[in-house]
């Protein structure tokens, strides 16, 4: 494992005698152009055009803040995210690298940020989250057994239907990201970004992978058309926003519609699916891509459900502890 973690940079003055674990997660207002900062700059721009440029990035952004992971994806409107980078410590995950691009993705609220058409800029989860995303059984699922608490994404548009997605990451053995971490960041902002700019020009010729765009396609599909033979169209409505962690109360403003209605629609969802929680909504909706059909507007549930048992994979549910 590789990890930028060490001493928080943005600290102007600390007693060696008096360092502990927790001082390097301490945010201060204050950015000095001292050495560790300067090489790490150097490093970056020095980079630009080689697959190092990625890597230099995460180490300048540790000089400023501390991190406990971190790396780099590609994001796409018409295909799943492309990883470049991921820096993180294995023991603290409970399921795949790969869990992610395999659907989950799209219920991420940093995604769906991108994927709403949000300008280039800093964003932190715990700033963009719906309001119920930490009870959500997405958050259970996925970012509890990965071991996160927090993350910062610095999310810089190529072109209206792609984006570059660097990302750092706080354990859940450590304090959340602070408002000055983001102010730290965002004065780096415009290096950065000219960095990626000019970095994205003389790399922007790799293309493409045709099983990413096989599996963003499945994704999409199960968007559109899950549970469609069961749902009215306002009640699929309803079951995105709360397999993505919005609250009945959010669910409703979104909606434009009264609370009660939206608890109305949330009982009717399962009893129509007979099922009784959000996890076993959530463990039909991921299971259910692999079974969508791209080409044709086809429920995946109906095709799920009538596929042999052993053909029926637990995805992430089933590496996910209750």
């Amino acid at each position: 494992m590789r990890r930028t973690t060490g001493c928080n940079a943005m600290v102007a003055c600390h007693c060696a005698a008096s360092f502990n674990m927790h001082d390097a997660f301490k945010s201060h207002l204050c950015l000095p152009l001292n050495a560790p900062l300067v090489s790490a700059l150097a490093r970056m721009t020095a980079a630009i055009g080689s697959a190092d440029w990625f890597d230099a990035v995460l180490n300048l952004l540790g000089t400023v803040c501390a991190i406990d992971s971190g790396g780099a994806m590609v994001y796409y409107r018409e295909q799943r995210p492309r990883r470049i980078l991921h820096r993180f410590d294995p023991s603290e995950r409970a399921l795949p690298e790969d869990a992610y691009l395999s659907g989950p993705y799209v219920l991420d609220p940093h995604y769906q940020l991108f994927a709403a058409g949000a300008p280039s800029g800093v964003h932190r989860l715990t700033d963009i989250a719906p309001d119920d995303f930490f009870q959500s059984e997405y958050y259970r699922v996925f970012y509890s057994q990965i071991g996160l608490s927090d993350s910062i994404e610095l999310l810089w548009r190529i072109d209206a239907d792609s984006a570059l997605n660097i990302f750092i990451e706080r354990s859940i053995r450590h304090p959340k990201f602070q408002d000055a971490d983001t102010v730290a960041i965002n004065t780096l902002l415009p290096v950065i970004f000219a960095s990626a700019a000019r970095h994205h020009e003389l790399t922007a010729a790799a293309s493409r992978r045709d099983t990413d765009n096989l599996t963003h396609r499945k994704v999409q599909a199960t968007i559109e058309n899950f549970a469609s033979s069961l749902l009215t169209q306002r009640e699929r409505q309803v079951l995105f926003y709360l397999i993505s962690g919005y609250s009945s109360a959010l669910t409703a403003q979104r909606l434009a519609t009264t609370e009660g209605t939206i608890k109305i629609h949330r009982r009717n969802i399962y009893r129509k699916l007979d099922i009784g929680s959000q996890a076993e909504l959530f463990s039909l909706f991921i299971n259910c891509i692999q079974f969508a059909l791209p080409e044709a507007p086809v429920d995946p549930l109906q095709t799920y459900q009538s596929a042999p048992h052993a053909a029926r994979t637990l995805s992430l549910l089933g590496v996910a502890p209750a």
